[in-house]
Protein backbone atom coordinates (compact mmCIF):
# COMPACT_ATOMS: atom_id res chain seq x y z
CA UNK A 1 0.00 0.00 0.00
CA UNK A 2 1.17 3.20 -1.24
CA UNK A 3 0.10 6.93 0.59
CA UNK A 4 -1.13 9.19 -1.99
CA UNK A 5 1.17 12.17 -2.78
CA UNK A 6 -1.25 15.08 -3.04
CA UNK A 7 -1.89 17.16 0.14
CA UNK A 8 -5.21 18.01 1.67
CA UNK A 9 -6.95 21.31 2.29
CA UNK A 10 -9.34 21.83 4.90
CA UNK A 11 -11.46 24.78 6.76
CA UNK A 12 -12.27 23.45 10.34
CA UNK A 13 -16.20 22.83 9.08
CA UNK A 14 -14.77 20.93 6.40
CA UNK A 15 -12.28 18.40 8.57
CA UNK A 16 -15.24 18.55 11.32
CA UNK A 17 -17.73 17.00 8.37
CA UNK A 18 -15.14 14.44 7.13
CA UNK A 19 -15.01 13.33 10.20
CA UNK A 20 -18.49 13.32 11.36
CA UNK A 21 -19.19 11.30 7.69
CA UNK A 22 -16.83 8.89 8.98
CA UNK A 23 -17.70 8.68 12.52
CA UNK A 24 -21.59 7.51 10.92
CA UNK A 25 -19.76 4.72 8.57
CA UNK A 26 -17.44 3.53 11.24
CA UNK A 27 -20.75 3.50 13.10
CA UNK A 28 -22.98 1.08 11.14
CA UNK A 29 -20.44 -1.11 11.15
CA UNK A 30 -19.95 -1.28 14.40
CA UNK A 31 -16.75 0.02 14.63
CA UNK A 32 -18.07 1.85 17.72
CA UNK A 33 -14.66 2.37 19.09
CA UNK A 34 -13.57 4.54 15.76
CA UNK A 35 -17.42 6.16 15.95
CA UNK A 36 -16.56 7.54 19.39
CA UNK A 37 -13.52 8.70 18.31
CA UNK A 38 -13.81 10.43 15.04
CA UNK A 39 -17.56 11.99 16.18
CA UNK A 40 -15.28 13.27 19.62
CA UNK A 41 -12.79 14.79 17.34
CA UNK A 42 -15.01 16.43 15.19
CA UNK A 43 -16.63 17.88 18.39
CA UNK A 44 -13.94 19.47 19.47
CA UNK A 45 -12.89 21.65 16.03
CA UNK A 46 -16.03 24.20 16.03
CA UNK A 47 -16.48 26.70 18.98
CA UNK A 48 -20.34 26.45 20.40
CA UNK A 49 -22.75 28.94 20.37
CA UNK A 50 -26.04 28.24 21.40
CA UNK A 51 -27.12 25.18 23.10
CA UNK A 52 -26.42 21.90 22.42
CA UNK A 53 -26.78 18.49 23.90
CA UNK A 54 -23.57 18.22 25.81
CA UNK A 55 -24.34 21.31 27.61
CA UNK A 56 -27.69 20.66 28.22
CA UNK A 57 -26.65 17.22 29.92
CA UNK A 58 -23.38 18.52 32.18
CA UNK A 59 -26.18 21.44 33.34
CA UNK A 60 -28.63 19.00 34.11
CA UNK A 61 -29.85 18.28 37.45
CA UNK A 62 -27.45 15.74 38.89
CA UNK A 63 -28.92 15.49 42.36
CA UNK A 64 -26.79 16.64 45.14
CA UNK A 65 -24.33 13.68 45.83
CA UNK A 66 -22.99 14.05 42.33
CA UNK A 67 -20.59 16.67 42.06
CA UNK A 68 -20.25 18.64 38.32
CA UNK A 69 -16.56 17.67 37.71
CA UNK A 70 -17.41 13.48 38.26
CA UNK A 71 -20.67 13.79 36.58
CA UNK A 72 -18.59 15.66 32.98
CA UNK A 73 -16.15 12.50 33.70
CA UNK A 74 -19.54 10.41 33.66
CA UNK A 75 -20.26 11.91 30.44
CA UNK A 76 -17.03 11.96 28.87
CA UNK A 77 -16.01 8.53 30.13
CA UNK A 78 -15.96 6.54 26.57
CA UNK A 79 -14.14 9.32 24.94
CA UNK A 80 -11.30 9.19 27.53
CA UNK A 81 -10.60 5.86 27.92
CA UNK A 82 -10.14 5.38 24.34
CA UNK A 83 -7.57 8.81 24.19
CA UNK A 84 -5.57 8.36 27.40
CA UNK A 85 -3.56 5.02 29.43
CA UNK A 86 -5.89 5.31 32.48
CA UNK A 87 -9.50 3.35 33.09
CA UNK A 88 -10.72 0.40 33.27
CA UNK A 89 -9.84 -2.99 30.80
CA UNK A 90 -12.03 -3.96 29.03
CA UNK A 91 -14.44 -1.15 28.18
CA UNK A 92 -17.56 -2.84 26.63
CA UNK A 93 -18.61 0.17 23.78
CA UNK A 94 -22.52 -0.37 23.16
CA UNK A 95 -23.82 1.49 20.27
CA UNK A 96 -25.81 3.79 22.47
CA UNK A 97 -22.58 5.07 23.34
CA UNK A 98 -21.18 5.73 19.91
CA UNK A 99 -24.70 7.42 18.95
CA UNK A 100 -24.59 9.95 22.05
CA UNK A 101 -21.16 10.99 21.32
CA UNK A 102 -22.77 11.82 17.95
CA UNK A 103 -25.01 14.09 19.03
CA UNK A 104 -23.42 16.18 21.38
CA UNK A 105 -22.16 18.78 19.27
CA UNK A 106 -25.88 19.09 17.97
CA UNK A 107 -25.86 22.87 17.09
CA UNK A 108 -23.33 21.60 14.60
CA UNK A 109 -25.43 19.86 12.37
CA UNK A 110 -26.73 23.43 10.45
CA UNK A 111 -22.69 23.81 9.07
CA UNK A 112 -22.22 20.18 8.57
CA UNK A 113 -25.68 18.65 7.17
CA UNK A 114 -27.80 21.64 6.12
CA UNK A 115 -30.18 19.47 3.93
CA UNK A 116 -31.17 17.35 7.37
CA UNK A 117 -33.64 19.22 9.75
CA UNK A 118 -33.22 18.87 12.89
CA UNK A 119 -35.22 16.20 14.83
CA UNK A 120 -35.81 13.55 11.92
CA UNK A 121 -33.81 11.01 13.74
CA UNK A 122 -30.64 10.89 11.16
CA UNK A 123 -28.14 10.52 14.13
CA UNK A 124 -27.06 14.07 13.85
Amino acid sequence: MEAPKETLTLTKIEGATRQTEAAIEAFVRGDFDIAITLAGAAEGMLERDGPHMFSFLRDASRGDDVKKKDWIATLNMERDWLKHPSGPEPLVLEPEHAAFMHSRPHPYKSFLFPSIPIGTGHGC
